[in-house]
């Protein structure tokens, strides 16, 4: 007996459905195999998470989940207290790297492991006769990516770090993790760094030195024959059949496989489905349009929020009217055709429209859209939009939808009333 939310939906739990794709699961089986970093990228809700659960247990790793206001420091530290080390004492350092001073905290930590005898650095040990449990104290930069990988070659350790989130940290933040990757690898400590982008090389553009040093997976694209692996896969489990909808539900859900698994739990509710079914239960057109209509008031609320927050803008003075370039990026957006967004906007397109419609627009240059672009998701983040919902891609100079769930906001959505939520900017 199975429960719907058991078989298909998202969450944070491994679903019964989860099928392996061979360009996918087997490229990260052969990254775990060779010790190779390993980059999962693609847009939220397309099963990166699902990926190293599947394949990993939690004994084989440690994970640490980046915020916007997280530091590598704040990682490192994540790091260390998740594996019992405790710190004695610590104070603050300035660390020059690269030519530039960094700050960072020198430490004194408490190491334990397993041997005979006493142990002594600096003169201080102590030991646990009854086990032959030993520490040793040892000088620790909580900041230096060395000290950590000396340290973890001390205890020993042998299991993966997970970055969440890769994309929450500053850029600052970014780079400065891609330099300290080619340290690990040196020290055969490996890294699985999940992120929400869609451009290769992200990592590698930070720091040449990890080309060959590193996996880079796309869990994108999501073809059709692996959505209809997903359902043949749940059906018996629930003793249902999709074989009347199917083909609008692959046309519904836009390629995002976790709108597909939503639709897909959503429609079993909607035919009186919450568990295995005693007869088989054909889910009809109907059901498939009350759980369209379900998901799109739950994203709807969601977006309209975030668009809001995208678009707000404050002026640096009182007699200044700003450029207001992401409230008229929003407007230039809603009225492009739907393929045209999925193929991704490009600068100069957006920028062209944009001056079509704007108050100033002799004043849109260049450069205000070169610094609109390149902080578009760190804006974002700022404005507490998580996931992003866009993503400039530099190798293609085209904005592109991150957010894999607001395709299929934008597609059913009616737009003009959808613009009428989102405020005019004061001044226009």
């Amino acid at each position: 007996m199975y429960q719907t939310h058991e078989v298909f939906g998202v969450s944070n739990e491994m679903v019964s459905t989860y099928i392996e794709r061979p360009d996918v699961d087997d490229l990260f089986v052969k990254g775990l195999e060779k010790n190779k970093h390993i980059v999962i990228y693609g847009a939220s809700k397309q099963g990166k998470t699902a990926l190293t659960a599947k394949h990993l247990e939690e004994k084989d790793y440690i994970k640490v989940n980046c915020s916007p206001a997280s530091t590598i420091q704040d990682l490192y530290n994540s790091i260390v207290r998740q594996l019992n080390i405790e710190i004695i004492e610590s104070r603050e350092v300035t660390q020059e790297v690269g030519g530039e001073l960094k700050a960072g905290v020198k430490a004194k930590v408490k190491i334990p492991f397993f041997g005979s005898g006493e142990a002594s650095v600096e003169g201080k040990a102590s030991t646990k006769e009854g086990d032959k449990l030993s520490y040793k104290v040892v000088d620790y930069n909580l900041f230096l990516a060395q000290d950590l990988s000396e340290l973890l070659r001390v205890i020993e350790f042998d299991k993966k770090i997970i970055v969440e989130n890769f994309h929450y940290l500053t850029e600052d933040n970014q780079k400065l993790l891609a330099i300290d990757l080619r340290i690990f690898d040196d020290y055969k400590i490996q890294f699985i760094v999940l992120g929400i982008w869609r451009e290769k090389n992200r990592l590698i553009q930070f720091n040449g030195d990890l080309v060959d040093r590193l996996i880079e997976i796309p869990v994108e694209p999501w073809e059709k024959q692996h959505l209809e692996a997903i359902v043949q896969e749940g059906m018996p489990l629930l003793n249902v059949s999709f074989e009347n909808v199917f083909d609008t539900l692959v046309e519904t859900c836009f390629d995002s496989v976790g709108v597909f698994q939503e639709l897909c739990k959503e429609s079993c509710y909607a035919a009186g489905v919450k568990q295995t079914a005693e007869e088989t239960v054909f889910i009809s057109i109907e059901n498939i349009q009350q759980a369209i209509d379900i998901k799109l008031s739950d994203y709807s609320s969601r977006h309209i929020r975030c668009l809001e927050a995208f678009v707000e803008q404050k002026a640096k003075s009182s007699d200044e009217i700003p450029l207001y370039i992401p409230y008229y990026f929003i407007k230039t957006l809603f009225n492009e055709e739907f393929e045209d967004i999925t193929n991704g906007l490009k600068r100069r397109v957006i920028q062209e429209k944009i001056k079509v419609i704007h108050h100033r627009a002799d004043d849109v240059r260049p450069s205000d859209m070169g610094y609109f672009l390149q902080t578009l998701v760190s804006n974002q983040v700022k404005k507490s939009i998580s996931p992003p919902i866009f993503d400039y891609d530099i190798g293609t100079s085209s904005v592109k939808i991150i957010d894999s769930t607001f395709y299929f906001f934008l597609k059913n959505c009616e737009k003009e009333e959808i613009l009428e939520y989102i405020p005019i900017p004061l001044g226009l």
